[in-house]
């Protein structure tokens, strides 16, 4: 009873990080210009440096959600060998 409550006051003080996120969208692939329509070749040309510029962005995000998992992988590994080590820096499973 007593640890379904500690649970309960842990569960809802814990941000909720992962309902915030959007994630890391990559930008939408270009199309391959025409080679007879010099109006709408510069039009395409204008996606390609959008998706060049899109690309980075996309890039930088991976790159920082791979950061912050490390992190928070780091953390709750720290915080898992802390509660369940046996004192030799072993954990063992803990026993309900």
């Amino acid at each position: 009873m007593i640890r379904a409550a500690i649970l309960m006051a842990v569960m809802m003080t814990t941000p909720t990080v992962a309902a915030a996120q959007v994630g890391c969208l990559p930008p939408e692939e270009p199309y391959a210009p025409p080679e007879d329509d010099p109006e709408l070749r510069a039009l395409i040309g204008e996606q390609y440096q959008d998706y060049i510029d899109g690309t980075e962005d996309y890039l930088n995000c991976l790159n920082d959600e791979a950061m912050r998992a490390r992190t928070e992988f780091q953390t709750v590994f720290n915080r898992y060998v802390e509660y369940f080590s046996d004192g030799s820096g072993v954990a063992f499973e803990a026993i309900d």
